[in-house]
Protein backbone atom coordinates (compact mmCIF):
# COMPACT_ATOMS: atom_id res chain seq x y z
CA UNK A 1 0.00 0.00 0.00
CA UNK A 2 1.45 3.20 -0.78
CA UNK A 3 1.40 6.12 1.74
CA UNK A 4 -1.34 7.89 0.00
CA UNK A 5 -3.39 4.79 -0.31
CA UNK A 6 -3.67 4.85 3.92
CA UNK A 7 -5.63 8.43 3.89
CA UNK A 8 -9.26 7.79 3.15
CA UNK A 9 -11.78 10.66 1.75
CA UNK A 10 -12.77 13.12 4.08
CA UNK A 11 -16.70 13.47 5.36
CA UNK A 12 -17.43 16.17 7.84
CA UNK A 13 -17.96 19.99 8.35
CA UNK A 14 -14.87 20.09 9.42
CA UNK A 15 -11.99 18.33 7.46
CA UNK A 16 -8.61 19.37 9.21
CA UNK A 17 -10.03 18.04 12.29
CA UNK A 18 -10.36 14.98 9.89
CA UNK A 19 -7.58 15.23 8.43
CA UNK A 20 -5.54 14.81 12.25
CA UNK A 21 -7.65 12.34 13.59
CA UNK A 22 -6.46 10.50 10.21
CA UNK A 23 -2.74 10.80 11.32
CA UNK A 24 -3.09 9.82 14.85
CA UNK A 25 -5.15 6.78 13.66
CA UNK A 26 -2.16 5.69 11.18
CA UNK A 27 0.68 6.35 13.89
CA UNK A 28 -1.41 4.25 16.47
CA UNK A 29 -1.77 1.37 14.37
CA UNK A 30 1.87 1.41 13.12
CA UNK A 31 0.86 2.62 9.34
CA UNK A 32 3.42 5.47 10.08
CA UNK A 33 6.15 6.27 11.69
CA UNK A 34 8.65 8.77 12.42
CA UNK A 35 10.79 9.39 9.35
CA UNK A 36 8.45 8.42 6.93
CA UNK A 37 7.45 11.37 4.47
CA UNK A 38 3.94 12.02 4.08
CA UNK A 39 2.40 12.27 0.45
CA UNK A 40 2.78 15.90 -1.11
CA UNK A 41 -0.18 18.71 0.05
CA UNK A 42 -1.40 18.16 -3.88
CA UNK A 43 -1.40 14.20 -3.57
CA UNK A 44 -3.08 14.31 0.29
CA UNK A 45 -5.47 17.02 -1.04
CA UNK A 46 -6.88 14.62 -4.21
CA UNK A 47 -7.04 11.83 -2.19
CA UNK A 48 -8.65 13.59 0.99
CA UNK A 49 -10.99 15.47 -1.64
CA UNK A 50 -10.16 18.49 0.03
CA UNK A 51 -8.87 21.46 -1.07
CA UNK A 52 -4.62 22.21 -0.42
CA UNK A 53 -5.37 25.14 1.54
CA UNK A 54 -6.94 23.00 4.11
CA UNK A 55 -4.38 19.75 4.08
CA UNK A 56 -1.95 23.09 4.36
CA UNK A 57 -3.94 24.48 7.87
CA UNK A 58 -3.59 20.64 8.79
CA UNK A 59 0.11 20.50 7.90
CA UNK A 60 0.76 23.29 10.34
CA UNK A 61 -1.31 22.07 13.29
CA UNK A 62 0.93 18.92 13.52
CA UNK A 63 4.08 21.04 13.11
CA UNK A 64 3.31 23.62 16.07
CA UNK A 65 2.84 20.30 17.97
CA UNK A 66 5.83 18.35 16.66
CA UNK A 67 4.00 15.67 14.93
CA UNK A 68 5.58 16.37 11.93
CA UNK A 69 8.84 18.36 11.08
CA UNK A 70 8.84 21.53 8.69
CA UNK A 71 7.63 21.12 5.40
CA UNK A 72 9.95 19.71 2.65
CA UNK A 73 9.72 20.49 -1.13
CA UNK A 74 9.83 17.43 -3.18
CA UNK A 75 9.82 17.43 -6.61
CA UNK A 76 6.38 19.37 -7.98
CA UNK A 77 4.83 19.07 -4.49
CA UNK A 78 5.89 19.63 -0.70
CA UNK A 79 5.69 17.14 1.71
CA UNK A 80 5.84 16.65 5.50
CA UNK A 81 8.19 14.39 7.93
CA UNK A 82 6.57 12.35 10.69
CA UNK A 83 8.82 13.45 13.40
CA UNK A 84 10.48 11.27 16.57
CA UNK A 85 10.11 13.55 19.48
CA UNK A 86 6.94 12.46 20.85
CA UNK A 87 7.78 14.46 24.41
CA UNK A 88 8.40 17.99 21.80
CA UNK A 89 5.42 16.98 21.11
CA UNK A 90 3.66 16.45 24.70
CA UNK A 91 5.39 19.51 25.90
CA UNK A 92 3.95 21.93 23.23
CA UNK A 93 0.72 20.86 24.38
CA UNK A 94 1.46 21.49 27.70
CA UNK A 95 3.20 24.63 27.31
CA UNK A 96 -0.30 25.74 25.98
CA UNK A 97 -2.32 24.34 28.82
CA UNK A 98 0.22 26.20 31.62
CA UNK A 99 -0.33 29.21 29.14
CA UNK A 100 -4.16 29.17 29.11
CA UNK A 101 -5.64 27.23 32.07
CA UNK A 102 -3.75 28.58 34.87
CA UNK A 103 -2.04 25.47 35.74
CA UNK A 104 0.71 26.49 38.27
CA UNK A 105 4.33 25.88 37.98
CA UNK A 106 4.45 24.63 41.42
CA UNK A 107 1.47 21.72 40.50
CA UNK A 108 4.15 20.68 37.60
CA UNK A 109 6.63 20.83 40.30
CA UNK A 110 4.56 18.65 42.27
CA UNK A 111 4.01 16.00 39.61
CA UNK A 112 7.79 15.72 38.73
CA UNK A 113 8.36 14.72 42.15
CA UNK A 114 5.67 11.92 41.51
CA UNK A 115 6.95 10.80 38.10
CA UNK A 116 10.81 11.17 39.20
CA UNK A 117 10.00 9.15 42.71
CA UNK A 118 8.58 6.67 40.81
CA UNK A 119 11.21 5.88 38.54
CA UNK A 120 14.54 6.14 40.79
CA UNK A 121 12.43 3.74 42.99
CA UNK A 122 12.05 1.19 40.42
CA UNK A 123 15.38 1.70 39.37
CA UNK A 124 17.22 1.26 42.62
CA UNK A 125 15.01 -2.36 42.54
CA UNK A 126 15.79 -3.23 39.38
CA UNK A 127 18.48 -6.44 39.04
CA UNK A 128 20.69 -4.91 37.09
CA UNK A 129 20.15 -1.18 36.77
CA UNK A 130 21.73 0.16 33.45
CA UNK A 131 23.84 3.66 34.51
CA UNK A 132 25.86 3.95 32.11
CA UNK A 133 23.90 7.15 30.37
CA UNK A 134 23.63 8.45 33.48
CA UNK A 135 27.47 8.23 34.63
CA UNK A 136 28.04 9.96 31.61
CA UNK A 137 26.12 12.92 32.03
CA UNK A 138 27.25 13.55 35.72
CA UNK A 139 31.25 13.30 33.63
CA UNK A 140 29.98 16.02 31.37
CA UNK A 141 28.19 18.28 34.22
CA UNK A 142 31.52 17.96 35.91
CA UNK A 143 32.97 20.43 33.28
CA UNK A 144 33.98 24.13 34.64
CA UNK A 145 33.45 25.18 31.55
CA UNK A 146 29.51 24.98 30.81
CA UNK A 147 27.42 27.24 30.45
CA UNK A 148 23.84 27.69 32.68
CA UNK A 149 22.29 26.75 29.46
CA UNK A 150 24.76 23.40 28.53
CA UNK A 151 24.53 22.33 31.47
CA UNK A 152 20.64 22.59 31.98
CA UNK A 153 20.71 20.40 29.09
CA UNK A 154 22.75 18.10 30.23
CA UNK A 155 20.53 17.84 33.49
CA UNK A 156 17.64 17.34 31.82
CA UNK A 157 18.95 14.49 29.99
CA UNK A 158 20.37 12.93 33.38
CA UNK A 159 17.02 12.98 35.17
CA UNK A 160 15.24 11.50 31.64
CA UNK A 161 17.84 8.69 31.43
CA UNK A 162 18.09 7.40 34.71
CA UNK A 163 13.59 7.68 34.28
CA UNK A 164 14.88 5.57 30.56
CA UNK A 165 16.81 3.23 32.25
CA UNK A 166 14.22 2.59 34.67
CA UNK A 167 11.87 0.97 31.80
CA UNK A 168 8.60 2.87 32.03
CA UNK A 169 8.88 4.54 28.38
CA UNK A 170 5.52 6.18 30.05
CA UNK A 171 6.77 7.77 33.07
CA UNK A 172 10.07 8.96 30.53
CA UNK A 173 7.53 10.76 27.90
CA UNK A 174 5.73 12.27 30.58
CA UNK A 175 9.05 13.54 32.30
CA UNK A 176 10.54 14.73 29.53
CA UNK A 177 6.97 16.29 28.23
CA UNK A 178 7.13 18.18 31.53
CA UNK A 179 10.64 19.72 31.39
CA UNK A 180 10.10 20.61 27.79
CA UNK A 181 6.91 22.27 29.19
CA UNK A 182 8.82 24.46 31.60
CA UNK A 183 12.29 24.97 29.96
CA UNK A 184 11.96 28.76 29.54
CA UNK A 185 10.77 29.16 32.57
CA UNK A 186 13.58 27.17 34.02
CA UNK A 187 15.93 29.01 32.16
CA UNK A 188 15.27 32.11 32.72
CA UNK A 189 15.08 31.62 36.33
CA UNK A 190 18.75 30.15 36.24
CA UNK A 191 19.48 33.47 34.44
CA UNK A 192 18.33 35.35 37.47
CA UNK A 193 20.35 33.68 39.81
CA UNK A 194 23.01 35.52 41.68
CA UNK A 195 25.51 32.53 42.57
CA UNK A 196 25.29 29.87 39.75
CA UNK A 197 28.51 28.45 40.34
CA UNK A 198 27.48 27.64 43.47
CA UNK A 199 24.46 26.37 42.93
CA UNK A 200 25.90 24.22 39.99
CA UNK A 201 28.26 22.73 42.69
CA UNK A 202 25.59 21.27 44.68
CA UNK A 203 23.45 20.36 42.09
CA UNK A 204 26.62 17.64 40.85
CA UNK A 205 26.30 16.86 44.39
CA UNK A 206 22.58 16.24 44.40
CA UNK A 207 22.73 14.34 41.49
CA UNK A 208 25.33 11.70 42.74
CA UNK A 209 23.84 11.14 45.83
CA UNK A 210 20.85 10.08 44.05
CA UNK A 211 22.79 8.01 41.67
CA UNK A 212 24.60 6.58 44.66
CA UNK A 213 21.60 5.77 46.40
CA UNK A 214 20.31 3.88 43.23
CA UNK A 215 23.38 2.16 43.06
CA UNK A 216 23.24 0.60 46.70
CA UNK A 217 19.67 -0.11 45.56
CA UNK A 218 18.08 2.00 48.23
CA UNK A 219 14.63 3.02 46.57
CA UNK A 220 13.26 4.70 49.71
CA UNK A 221 17.03 6.96 50.18
CA UNK A 222 16.70 7.48 45.85
CA UNK A 223 13.35 8.59 46.29
CA UNK A 224 13.96 11.15 49.21
CA UNK A 225 16.88 12.57 47.62
CA UNK A 226 15.56 13.01 43.64
CA UNK A 227 12.28 15.27 45.33
CA UNK A 228 14.83 17.22 48.03
CA UNK A 229 16.94 17.66 45.19
CA UNK A 230 13.53 19.12 42.96
CA UNK A 231 12.71 20.91 45.89
CA UNK A 232 15.68 22.81 46.69
CA UNK A 233 16.29 23.93 42.91
CA UNK A 234 13.11 25.62 42.78
CA UNK A 235 12.80 27.15 46.05
CA UNK A 236 16.66 28.37 45.79
CA UNK A 237 15.50 29.74 41.67
CA UNK A 238 12.49 31.20 43.16
CA UNK A 239 13.98 32.87 46.42
CA UNK A 240 12.51 30.67 49.02
CA UNK A 241 15.51 29.94 50.22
Amino acid sequence: MTPEQLFSPVVGARPHEAILDQVERLLSAGLIRPGDRLPSERVLAERLGVSRPTVREAMRTLEALGVVLPTQTVGRGSAAVVAGRADAALGAVLRLAIATSGLSVPDIVDTRVLLERHAVSRLARAPEPRLDAAEALLREMDDAGLTPERFHAADVRFHIALADAAGNRAVALMMSSLRHAIEGYVLDLVGGLDDWPTVCRRLRVEHRGILAAVVDRDADEAARRVEEHIRAFHDVATGVR
